[in-house]
């Protein structure tokens, strides 16, 4: 599995920070050009995003910014990719098996994010 080292957190701040402050602002963000921009800035494909995202989501900082990319980075927030299925359960606190309202699930956690950073 991929890591957010140290190094590749600094190299992609201008990046995170960017996309940190649209989410925050406008409730949304680019997710098709973070993703595109980070695999360019740390040299990674499409498979080492995934699991470059699902370690993003365990900064606080930047929790926001992996959640958002990873429930969008299908096109859509109704095509969660399987990858992510089992930390954004985490994050909403819901279960996709037994759980039926993944929308309130949602809300709950979008709820506490910052609108200003």
């Amino acid at each position: 599995m991929y890591r957010v080292t140290p190094r590749r957190l600094k190299k992609a701040l201008p990046i995170l920070e960017q996309h940190r402050a649209e989410l925050h602002k406008s409730g949304r963000m680019d997710a098709r050009g973070f993703e595109m921009e980070l695999r360019e800035c740390w040299d990674v494909g499409y498979q080492e995003m995934k699991s470059l995202a699902e370690d993003l989501a365990k900064n606080k900082r930047y929790l926001f910014v992996a959640a958002y990319y990873m429930e969008h980075s299908n096109g859509s927030r109704d095509m969660i990719a399987s990858e992510f299925k089992s930390v954004l359960e985490d994050l909403y606190g819901f279960n996709w098996r037994e759980s039926r309202d993944l929308d309130a699930a949602r809300d709950k956690f979008w709820a506490v994010m910052p609108k200003e950073v």
